[in-house]
């Protein structure tokens, strides 16, 4: 696969960072993802890290393309939740911690995404929006209905609550899933609400289709940090630029194969 890819993991105006991203590549494909612990609760970092973890771990045998991008992501988020709460419960005293998760395969020509929470994976083409996923939110639920826009969603009093994560209580709820086919100078970005809920949608549909990935993802988290200060989230962005499928080298916009602050 011919693909850039590039990430930022910012701290905002918290005190601690609870937000995890992960970029693998490899010759036949590259896993994406970002995992936002859930501040509500106890252990959001430690809940985040574990999935991240997780993911990671899942690919130490795999050799090759994966047979079944979506059996893999589910048997990896059911592992990680099952990590999530074996942490928890290996604290003193014991914690229930959770976290949101989204993520991508990319193999071939095509995407394949899971996620839980409101961390979302946009796809980006000509720029345009294709698709994003849906947040597991009593929110976007009202969104989806009707009953408030996108601008009236991220200024909404329940815009915090999460209705499915990995960690906290068994079983793990249901997973959403999605895949799309890619074209030339298509982008993909997974994000933790720290950016999508600082700008509106027109902000990160406009990242530019050409020049430095690494350059735009870092100018996009900037204007969110700021746009929210002096309240800034924890802001994670991972995105990946896919050419083609049948260049053998792929090149990268980042310095680390990860971002696991």
């Amino acid at each position: 696969m011919k693909v850039f890819t590039a990430f930022t993991n910012r701290l905002g105006n918290r005190t601690s960072n609870q937000d995890r991203c992960l970029v693998l590549e490899r010759p036949d494909f590259v896993l994406l993802a970002v995992a936002d612990g859930m501040g509500g609760h106890a252990g959001g970092d430690l809940a985040a890290q574990a999935t991240v973890d997780r993911l990671q771990r899942s690919l130490v045998r795999q050799r090759g393309p994966i047979a079944q991008p979506r059996a893999f992501l589910q048997d990896a988020f059911e592992a990680a939740h099952l990590d999530v709460i074996e942490a928890g419960r290996s604290r003193t005293p014991p914690i229930k911690p959770r976290t949101t998760c989204v993520a991508c395969v990319v193999q071939g020509n095509r995407a394949y995404w899971a996620h839980l929470g409101d961390s979302r994976l946009y796809l980006l083409r000509n720029g345009t929006l294709v698709t994003r996923t849906r947040d597991h939110t009593p929110v976007e639920d009202l969104l989806q209905s009707g009953a408030i826009s996108e601008t009236e969603l991220r200024n909404h009093p329940l815009r915090n609550s999460v209705s499915r994560c990995l960690g906290g209580l068994r079983p793990l709820p249901d997973i959403s899933f999605g895949q799309a086919e890619l074209r030339a100078d298509d982008t993909l970005l997974l994000c933790s609400d720290g950016l999508w809920n600082a700008l509106p949608e027109q902000k990160l549909v406009g990242i530019p289709g050409y020049g430095n990935l690494q350059h735009s993802v870092d100018a996009l988290s900037n204007e969110a940090e700021l746009a929210s200060y002096p309240h800034s989230d924890n802001i994670s962005l991972v995105a990946l630029r896919w050419l083609s499928a049948t260049s053998p080298q792929k090149r990268r916009h980042g310095t680390r194969p990860s971002c696991n602050a």
